[in-house]
């Protein structure tokens, strides 16, 4: 382990690093509001108001404790519980969320802070521990965790970390378990707290998909990879591979300061809604063309196309039947709506069952770099071309007006849901 570290070059690697994750984010905000202990209240954020069958946005740590998933249907809430239910306030959490950073500038400046996301931060000691030298990073870290609490009364879990994926991992493996809710990891660490965790989906970075070729490849331990070898790993992932074996090493050379690899990337777009009411094959086009729209608008400002297309049908958990799940692989790449609603129809239409439909979801994966229009002699290019320029002014206008500011007619009908997602965020109302 030694000879890993002494080559790789000490300003990148020895870092004081904190990450800190607020628990239960959305949950814990509600019963801030209401004055209610989150560790004692069982509290679930979800609009029941759209039915059973919505998913759980959050949960309170009561319920969490209880051994209860993240994200569940309000059905599959266990019975017994005299449960309060919140609608999503996004507005509200972003607020909150923004109130909650303020407080992080109150140690370093806005260049060593990387919001992650809506409830999760990095903050890079490093250049302030002359500030704080009478004080351990434990110390620095349950010194903001308190200040958060106080300003908001929201609990926080923090991390501890030379690094930014050593921090991560601490806060993600231990600090949630520990009553402290702090952690604390070095390199001498990596052994005995990372190399032993099993199932590899445990780790930080390694998701279902990659952790069954891994498997497929003999690794059940993260410490089975980190003996491996970057050559092997980089022959079946790539350059990624070969960042696995040095995350698995313990070993991440990002810096706050670069904010990029601590930038989520997007390899596909999705977007889902749960229905208000039962739709069926007459009714059904509409919302996926409406969804595919706002696909379109998505790869258009990322100047993407893609060459696989996603659908997912969920029924009304009383028809009797499951929801499927199809993919389609393209013989060109698109980006137009109407060309990702044309495909969804027909994995639509192969696979659909006569039953009622409480949820949607369209994803597009298989990105490419938009090179133009491909032209072709079995289509009408001029009209392709036509679209295409027209898609690109709505996105002009759009940005300027709002989403609302101009439509297709067809969002007028009974059953289209654009104009009311519209004026969502996050898929909620504000």
């Amino acid at each position: 382990m030694t000879t890993i570290y002494e080559s790789l070059e000490e300003y990148r690697i020895h870092r004081n690093i904190i990450c800190i994750d607020l628990k239960s984010f959305f949950a814990s905000v509600e019963c801030a509001d209401l004055n209610l202990d989150p560790f004692k209240t069982p509290l679930v954020v979800a609009d029941i108001e759209r039915g059973t069958g919505t998913i759980c946005l959050a949960l309170a740590p009561y319920l969490r404790e209880k051994g209860l998933p993240g994200r569940l249907r309000v059905f599959e809430l266990p019975r017994g519980e005299d449960y309060i239910f919140r609608k999503p306030r996004m507005r509200r959490y972003l607020e909150m969320s923004a109130k909650i950073v303020s407080v992080y500038l109150k140690y370093v400046s806005k260049d060593d802070i990387h919001i992650y996301s809506v409830d999760e931060c990095f903050l890079d000691f490093t250049n302030y521990r002359k500030m704080y030298s009478n004080k351990s990073m434990v110390d620095i870290a349950k010194m903001i965790v308190k200040n958060v609490y106080d300003e908001t009364h929201i609990y926080a879990t923090a991390g501890i970390g030379p690094n930014m994926l050593l921090a991560k991992l601490a806060m993600d493996i231990e600090a949630k378990k520990n009553k402290s809710q702090i952690a604390e990891w070095t390199y001498n660490d990596v052994e005995t707290k990372l190399w032993n965790i099993t199932p590899l989906s445990k780790m930080w970075g390694i998701g279902r998909k990659h952790e069954k070729r891994l498997n497929d490849m003999g690794f059940r331990k993260v410490g089975d990879i980190a003996k491996s070898t970057p050559d092997r790993l980089k022959a079946e992932f790539g350059v990624l591979g070969e960042e696995l074996w040095y995350h698995t090493n313990g070993i991440d050379q990002s810096l706050i300061q670069d904010k990029k690899k601590y930038k989520p990337v997007s390899r596909s777009f999705s977007v889902g809604q749960v229905l208000f009411q039962d739709y069926y094959r007459d009714t059904i086009p509409q919302i996926i063309l409406e969804m595919s729209d706002v696909l379109s608008a998505r790869l258009r400002a990322t100047n993407k196309k893609i060459t696989v297309v996603h659908l997912a049908i969920g029924y009304n958990h009383d028809s009797g039947y499951t929801s499927f799940s199809r993919q389609k692989k393209l013989n060109e790449p698109i980006n137009l709506g109407s060309d990702i609603a044309k495909e969804c129809m027909a994995i639509f239409n192969k696979n659909y069952h006569d039953e009622p439909i409480r949820r949607v979801n369209v994803a597009v994966s298989g990105l490419t770099e938009n090179d133009g229009i491909q032209l072709s002699l079995f289509e009408d290019n001029e009209k392709k071309v036509k679209e295409e320029m027209l898609s690109n002014t709505l996105d002009k206008i759009k940005r300027k007006y709002g989403k609302n500011s101009v439509r297709r007619a067809s969002t007028e009908l009974e059953h289209s849901t654009a104009k009311s997602r519209n004026k969502q965020i996050g898929g909620h109302n504000g």
